[in-house]
C-alpha cells in the first residue's frame, strides 16, 4: 500500500523518532507495536526469523496507524531489495555498510531509471497499491527511506564518504557488532567504542545526514536523543518478553523451594 513516508517527513523537519525492533515475525506484534504510538517499526530479517511474506504481512498489520514500517535486510542483495520494494516496503535497514561504492549499489538497487535500476513493473504491484496510484513512478525514489547502517572499524573509516552518498537518507550506528569489530565483542560502553561511534557520528553530521542508533551500555535512548541523534530504535518483542518471562520465573521458582520447604519441614516433624 502506497502512503506518504511519514518517518522521512519527521526526519526532514528534524523531530525526533522512537522506534523499536521486531524479530519473531508476528504480525499481531507489528499491530500491538503500531497501535502503541511508536514512529517507527524495524522487523530484523538479518537476525530475526522472517522472509518476505512475512514482512507483507507485518506491513499490513502495521498499516493501522501512522507507524512507518522499515524491514532490516539479511545482506545488501540488490535482488531481494528490489523484491522488499515492489512489496511496498517503507524503508531499508542494510547492515554492514563499510563503503561508499557499497553504499551507491544499495540505492542504485532501489531506485528507477535513470537515477537506479530497479525492474519497473509498478502497475501491478503492492508498492503502488497494485497500480492504483498512477504517479508512483515518479513519486517512488524520494518516498522510500534508506538507511545504511555502520558497525565495523572499515564503515567508521569511510563514515563520511558512505553518508555523502546521493539516496542515502539516515547512517545508523550499530555498536554492537562495533564492538567486536574492534575486538571487544560485548564491550559498547567501552572508551575505544565510544571513539569510534564518536568519529562516525562527526563524519555523518559533516556531511549533513541524521543519525540513527539503538541504546548501549552507558547511553539510554533519551540520552542518545539528547546527544544529537534523530532516530533511536528500543529492544525487540523478544527482548521484552525474555526479561518478563525471566522473572516470571524467578518468582515460580522461590515459591516452588519455599513449598518444597514447607513439606520438608512437614515430613521431619510427623517422624
Amino acid at each position: 500500500m502506497f502512503r506518504p513516508n511519514r518517518l522521512k517527513a519527521r526526519i526532514r523537519a528534524g523531530q525526533k523518532s522512537f522506534g523499536t525492533w521486531l524479530q519473531s515475525a508476528s504480525p499481531a506484534f507489528a499491530e500491538m507495536a503500531a497501535v502503541a504510538g511508536f514512529d517507527f517499526i524495524i522487523m530484523d530479517e538479518e537476525h530475526g526469523m522472517g522472509g518476505l511474506q512475512h514482512a507483507v504481512d507485518m506491513m499490513r498489520a502495521a498499516a493501522c496507524t501512522d507507524a512507518t514500517f522499515i524491514v532490516r535486510v539479511p545482506s545488501s542483495d540488490p535482488t531481494y531489495l528490489r523484491r522488499l520494494v515492489d512489496a511496498g516496503v517503507e524503508g531499508l535497514l542494510v547492515p554492514m555498510v563499510e563503503t561508499a561504492e557499497q553504499a551507491s549499489a544499495i540505492v542504485e538497487a532501489v531506485r528507477f531509471p535513470p537515477r537506479g535500476r530497479r525492474g519497473n513493473a509498478f502497475d501491478i504491484t503492492r508498492s503502488s497499491s497494485f497500480g492504483l496510484v498512477p504517479d508512483y513512478y515518479g513519486r517512488a525514489d524520494d518516498n522510500l527511506l534508506i538507511i545504511v547502517q555502520i558497525e565495523t572499524a572499515l564503515g567508521v573509516e569511510n563514515a563520511r564518504a558512505i553518508a555523502e552518498v546521493d539516496g542515502v537518507d539516515v547512517v545508523f550506528i550499530g555498536p554492537t557488532d562495533l564492538s567486536g569489530s574492534l575486538g571487544m565483542p560485548g564491550q559498547t560502553g567501552a572508551p575505544e567504542v565510544n571513539a569510534a561511534i564518536e568519529k562516525a557520528t562527526a563524519a555523518t553530521r559533516a556531511a549533513g545526514k541524521p543519525l540513527a542508533t539503538v541504546p548501549r551500555i552507558g547511553r539510554t535512548a533519551n540520552q542518545l536523543f539528547d546527544e544529537g541523534f534523530l532516530l533511536v530504535a528500543t529492544g525487540s518483542e523478544i527482548y521484552f518478553y525474555r526479561l518478563g518471562i525471566t522473572e516470571l520465573m524467578k518468582e515460580w521458582r522461590a515459591y516452588s523451594a519455599q513449598q518444597a520447604a514447607r513439606e520438608a519441614g512437614k515430613s521431619a516433624y510427623g517422624r
